[in-house]
């Protein structure tokens, strides 16, 4: 019979630290739903009463995952967006979906815990996740709007007539969020997070690999249709991979 492996502490690593990165390890091998904080304790050689010091129950150790996954995402693509030197919209759209992306591909884990199955039992504490869950995106709302202001974007015909129903909710939504912006604007950039949320999925189960083999060429075709379709460009030559 195999001994559970255990974690040799890191000198110099806090111990909410070292949970969260046992957390981490446990889902990649046995899903969202896979992690135990006594298994936890057991891997990093703890008694289970001295987790209950970091982390009092599971769903607070599911939630600082959550906070973590959340804030790197948004800082990889405030990073991309403020390194791209032309500041135009379309540019800044570009970088900005393509970080969103390449923080996917390396935080597999990460991302299929905020955007993949909703883990049983585990219900997320609104006042910390939802401004978390906006921030990668206000970068983007952004630009779409000052694209649009600018008369650089233009809003397709069967995207104006949005429904009465997700119009009211989206009246709701902007009166919370604070954001003001007109509501085919709106429907529209979900579509567009739609369809690049759908192929990055699609990568990571490995779904389009057999079909296009290099996934990362189809996801930056995907992204420059999509900005051209809005009547933006990217002038030839120029590459934001």
């Amino acid at each position: 019979m195999s001994r559970p492996k255990r974690t040799i502490t890191m000198p110099g690593q806090d111990m909410p630290s070292q949970i969260k990165a046992v957390a981490r390890r446990q889902m990649a091998e046995h899903g969202t739903a896979g992690i135990a904080l006594r298994s936890i304790a057991r891997e990093l050689g703890i008694t289970a009463p001295a987790i209950y010091n970091y982390f009092p129950r599971l769903d607070d150790l599911i939630t600082a995952l959550i906070v973590d996954a959340f804030t790197d995402l948004a800082a990889t693509m405030e990073a991309a967006e403020d390194a791209d030197p032309s500041r135009r919209p379309a540019h800044r759209i570009v970088a900005l979906c393509l970080a969103y992306r390449r923080w996917a591909v390396e935080h597999p884990v990460d991302f299929q815990l905020i955007y993949g199955n909703p883990i049983p039992g585990y219900v997320a504490p609104a006042e910390i996740t939802i401004p978390l869950a906006r921030r990668p995106f206000l970068r983007i709302f952004a630009c779409f709007l000052e694209a649009f202001q600018a008369g650089e974007l233009t809003i397709p015909a069967e995207y104006q007539a949005v429904p009465p129903g997700v119009a009211a909710h989206m009246a709701e939504w902007k009166r919370q969020s604070g954001i003001d912006m007109p509501d085919p604007l709106i429907a529209l950039l979900m579509s567009g997070w739609a369809r690049i949320h759908g192929m990055v999925q699609l990568e990571l189960f490995n779904h389009l690999q057999p079909l296009v083999g290099d996934a990362a060429a189809l996801y930056r075709y995907e992204i420059d249709a999509l900005v051209q379709s809005l009547g933006m460009s990217i002038a030839p030559g120029e590459n934001h991979a």
